[in-house]
């Protein structure tokens, strides 16, 4: 592994991370469809950014900070245009809450190897309400497919810096995200698959 292929390979991760919500926003701001959205999802995507922002800065690994500063905010859009559809953000906003309280309590005790592999882990934690809400309902129109494309380019790209820094906890996020963003759009398209046989 080359380190010009790494510090490529963070500058599309981040360009993917910034980018990931948008399609997801804008289907979110035009159609006001939310169904199959789950409202958890950003609510623990704002906590879990704002972690991997500080986790990174005391990793001093300045080439990636850029994009957990950028998409706390984009979470927070999201939020707002789910809210838009008429979404209570209530317990969303309760178990963000909870989980921001989990990811301090790690840092205290554990340190801040401990907190890498849990943000690692985090990012399942904070898909599976997604895929959960996905597989859930029946025809998950309000789902962006276009996030989830996004989402597994940067997962591959995310894992390759990961490996070539030896760092467990982007490691950890590259595999997860391959893996959720996956289910993801297995979901979308085998639903969509399935409502254009029915029409």
């Amino acid at each position: 592994m080359s380190e010009s292929l790494a510090n490529v390979a963070v500058i599309l991760a981040t360009i993917g991370t910034v980018t990931f919500l948008i399609p997801q926003i804008v289907k979110l701001v035009r159609t006001r469809d939310s169904h199959g959205v789950s409202s958890t999802w950003p609510a623990l995507g704002f906590v879990t950014n704002v972690g991997w922002f500080v986790y990174l800065i005391a990793q001093a690994l300045w080439a990636a900070i850029v994009a957990p500063l950028v998409t706390f905010i984009s979470y927070a859009v999201t939020l707002w245009a789910l809210a838009r559809t008429g979404r209570d953000l209530r317990r969303s906003s309760l178990r963000g809450l909870a989980w921001a309280s989990l990811l301090a309590v790690t840092t205290v005790i554990a340190g801040w190897d401990a907190l890498g592999v849990v943000l690692g882990l985090s990012y399942g934690v904070m898909l599976a309400p997604s895929i959960w809400t996905a597989y859930r309902t029946p025809d998950p129109s309000g789902v962006s497919p276009g996030t989830w494309w996004i989402g597994l380019a940067e997962a591959l790209l995310w894992g390759y810096f990961g490996l070539y820094h030896t760092d467990a906890g982007i490691i950890t996020f590259g595999v997860v995200g391959i893996v959720g963003s996956s289910l993801m759009l297995v979901r979308y398209h085998t639903t969509r698959n399935q409502v254009e046989a029915t029409v």
